[in-house]
């Protein structure tokens, strides 16, 4: 039985400008920026792009440009998803649901109710 020293890479398939392309280590790529914590935009596409090709996708000069946009789509995605966990995970731990977390806290679901006459 063969032992499972590495996890396979995974391929991503993003849209780059007019094609679709399959990108290996995109997740991972996208995860390394989130937590260099950039702010700006030009600087991002530039860390995406080297990181994708540090993961053995070849980029060719001439596109460029169209996968810096493509990956920085992607990282605006990746970071509202992000967000939304993050909002979700705290609602969770103070014990309430993601709706009840939109009430303030001395409403509760029975205002909702209608009384019994």
């Amino acid at each position: 039985m063969p032992r499972a020293c590495c996890a396979k890479p995974v391929v991503k398939i993003i849209k780059v400008a007019d094609v679709e392309a399959g990108l290996m280590g995109l997740e991972q790529a996208l995860q390394n920026v989130y937590i260099a914590d950039l702010n700006d935009e030009e600087q991002i596409k530039n860390e995406l792009l080297q990181w994708i090709r540090d993961f053995g996708n070849y980029v060719t000069p001439s596109r460029e440009e169209a996968y810096k946009e493509a990956l920085l789509r992607e990282y605006k995605l990746y970071l509202t998803a992000m967000e939304q966990a993050i909002h979700e995970r705290a609602a969770e731990r103070q014990g309430r649901s993601e709706k009840e977390a939109l009430l303030p806290k001395w409403k509760g679901w029975f205002h909702l109710r209608k009384r019994r006459s």
